[in-house]
C-alpha cells in the first residue's frame, strides 16, 4: 500500500519584506564597541577577526585544559629514550625555513591593550551593594541591631543565612559609606560612625 502524503497548500505572504527577513538571517548582530566596530573586517570570518586582535570567541578553545595523559607519554618516551633530544631555534628555522614555531603578537594586537585600558577607566574602584541587599539588611538592623543569632532565627531569612553571613554582610554594609549613611540619616545617628550597640554572636571585635 502506497502511503499519501498530505502537504499543507503553499501560500505568499504579502506582508512579509523579503529584504529585511534576508538581512535579519544573514546578519551576525550589531557590534556597539566603538573600537570593535571601526577595527572589524566585515569580509573575514568571525574566527579570524578574533584571533588577529588578539582575542577569543571559544575559551575552551584559547585557554585549553591540559591532557595529563599525553604528557606522561610524551615523559616517558623521553626518559626510555625514544624521542630525541629538543633542538634550539636557529636549528628548527634552518629545518623548517622561514616557518616561526614562537607565538607572534596578533596584527591587530593593540586592540586588546585599548580595551584593557577603556575597562580601567570605566571600572568603578569603589564596590557597591545591590539594593535589594542593602533594603534587606537595614531591616534586619533596625530590628535586631547587631543580634546575628536573632537574625538567623528571623522568618525573613528566606537564603538561610548563618550569623557568620550576617556578620560579614553588615561589616562590608557599613564600609561603604555613601551607602550605609542613608541608613544612619534614616535612624537620625551620627554619619561615618559605627553605632554603639552591642554585637552578639561575634567570636572576634569589631575592626
Amino acid at each position: 500500500m502506497k502511503i499519501r502524503k498530505n502537504h499543507a497548500r503553499k501560500r505568499y505572504r504579502y506582508n512579509v519584506n523579503r529584504k529585511t527577513l534576508n538581512k535579519t538571517r544573514s546578519s551576525t548582530g550589531k557590534i556597539k564597541d566603538p573600537v570593535l566596530k571601526k577595527l572589524w573586517m566585515e569580509g573575514q570570518r568571525v574566527g579570524t577577526n578574533f584571533s588577529e586582535m588578539g582575542l577569543a570567541s571559544d575559551p575552551n578553545k584559547a585557554v585549553a585544559i591540559p591532557n595529563y595523559k599525553s604528557q606522561r607519554l610524551q615523559t616517558v618516551k623521553i626518559v626510555n629514550g625514544f624521542v630525541e633530544e629538543e633542538m634550539d631555534d636557529e636549528e628548527i628555522k634552518a629545518l623548517k625555513g622561514s616557518r616561526v614555531t614562537e607565538s607572534q603578537e596578533p596584527k591587530r594586537g593593540h586592540v586588546v591593550r585599548e580595551l584593557e585600558q577603556m575597562a580601567s577607566e570605566r571600572a568603578d574602584p569603589e564596590f557597591r551593594l545591590p539594593k535589594g541587599v542593602v533594603k534587606e539588611l537595614s531591616y534586619f538592623l533596625n530590628k535586631h541591631k547587631f543580634d546575628y543569632k536573632a537574625m538567623v532565627t528571623d522568618r525573613r531569612n528566606y537564603w538561610q543565612w548563618t550569623w557568620r553571613q550576617f556578620r560579614l554582610k553588615i561589616r562590608r554594609f557599613m564600609s561603604i559609606p555613601e551607602q550605609f549613611n542613608v541608613f544612619l540619616e534614616q535612624k537620625k545617628l551620627p554619619l561615618d560612625t559605627k553605632p554603639d550597640w552591642p554585637e552578639y554572636e561575634s567570636d572576634s571585635e569589631w575592626k
